[in-house]
């Protein structure tokens, strides 16, 4: 796994992960949204374009970026939970952008799609931020 940075600008600065390869793993994906928070990013856009394959532990890894990026938020955590429950719920701070078909059946299947915004196209997704 490969993972690049750049940033792009819409309402609010957004950072953008290029991920390249099998997300196979928590890490390094864990430790670079750890980083980029640490160094102030608040928005996160995964670019999963040239991930054929995302395994339970790569869904352990986006589940860590968006609880890291829920943590710097200090949001309602509560308020959260019962929304995704509700179905109402999208987080504000993570986005997904093109995932493969295999990709968006592992995101489904784990329910992602249910609080993760995903998009097919990189204006609309850094816009919507």
């Amino acid at each position: 796994m490969e993972i690049t940075t750049s940033e792009a600008n819409g309402r609010f600065p957004v950072t953008i992960f290029h991920l390249k390869g099998d997300l196979m793993d928590e890490e390094p994906l864990q430790s670079q949204a750890q980083k980029a928070v640490a160094e102030g990013s608040r928005h996160i856009l995964l670019d999963l374009e040239e991930v054929p394959y995302i395994s339970s532990a790569g869904l352990r890894g986006i589940q860590a970026v968006f609880q890291l990026l829920q943590d710097s938020s200090g949001a309602d955590s509560k308020a959260m939970r019962q929304g995704i429950l509700a179905g109402t719920y999208r987080s504000p701070n993570l986005k997904l952008l093109n995932p493969s078909k295999n990709g968006m059946k592992a995101l489904g299947v784990a329910g992602y799609d249910m609080f993760l915004e995903i998009h097919h196209d990189r204006q609309t997704a850094v816009d919507s931020f």
